[in-house]
């Protein structure tokens, strides 16, 4: 039996993947370096693929992502999402006055596929298509509270990484995490991506019911006051729920935020939910 890793489909996967990271193109002698192949199975792969429209050969022999990959791109079902939620988003950033973004959960990892930038002069600088794990970002947060226990078991790597000294690391803590989450309706993450950083997120259910994106607002921890983050999660609850409506998502009893009583001091660790709620 052939090795799926060394498959047809998936050496062109390899290919196109290598050139989409390269915005300028690339060669054929960069391509068959970075992917590992002789340049004449190289060849043979970039001819499938400009044959088909994935690639694009330019004059200059650098080869390019095709219409063909944009095509199928935009037919995805999270390009609907991002269309859907863009005004949102936009409305979102002039009520709470931070930046917003849209992700994707990819197995134990968050993917950003949308931005509304930020109005402050200090911010949280996102990148559409920047992945990072999910245990360390409200979005990822949200959405694996989205889960049950056991799917997201059967997601956890052998190790979860501790990106900073608050990052949670233990399976156990996690899904205590997530079970808050649940209660509450939204995920605060603190100093556990970016010591300096904190987020608020809130998943977005599609016509099944599923979470199936989130929508997340990233700050500088020193603005994350317990006004500030009563009137992030309503604005966050608000927007969320405007976009489900568009999607035709089940409708489900609103969850309600009430003001926090806990210092600032203690908004720099995850807080509990009865923190977050009190």
């Amino acid at each position: 039996m052939q090795n799926p890793s060394r498959s047809g489909i998936n050496s062109g996967l390899d290919v196109l993947e290598c050139v989409a990271a390269a915005p300028r193109g690339l060669g054929l002698a960069e391509i068959s370096q970075s992917v590992g192949k002789a340049k004449s199975s190289v060849h043979q792969l970039l001819g499938s693929l400009v044959d088909r429209g994935y690639l694009h050969k330019q004059l200059d022999r650098r080869y390019t992502v095709g219409v063909k990959a944009w095509e199928i791109g935009c037919k995805a079902t999270f390009v609907e999402i991002g269309r859907i939620a863009e005004p949102y988003m936009a409305e979102l950033v002039r009520t709470v006055d931070e930046g917003a973004s849209l992700g994707l959960l990819d197995g134990m990892h968050m993917v950003c596929i949308q931005i509304a930038e930020s109005p402050q002069a200090v911010r949280v600088h996102n990148h559409v298509g920047e992945r990072n794990p999910a245990h360390c970002l409200s979005g990822g947060v949200a959405l694996l509270a989205a889960l049950s226990d056991a799917e997201v078991l059967a997601r956890l790597p052998k190790r979860l990484p501790k990106v900073t000294p608050e990052t949670i690391d233990n399976p156990h803590d996690l899904l205590i995490e997530l079970n808050r989450v649940r209660k509450v309706g939204y995920a605060v993450c603190c100093g556990t991506w970016r010591t300096d950083v904190a987020g608020i997120a809130v998943a977005i259910r599609g016509v099944e019911g599923r979470a199936i994106a989130a929508i997340s607002i990233a700050l500088p921890l020193e603005r994350l006051t317990p006004a500030h983050l009563q009137r992030i999660a309503a604005g966050l609850l608000s927007t969320t729920a405007g976009i489900e409506r568009q999607l035709g998502a089940p409708v489900s009893s609103p969850l309600r935020v009430e003001r926090r009583t806990n210092t600032r001091k203690s908004a720099r660790r995850a807080p509990t939910a009865a923190e977050q709620m009190a």
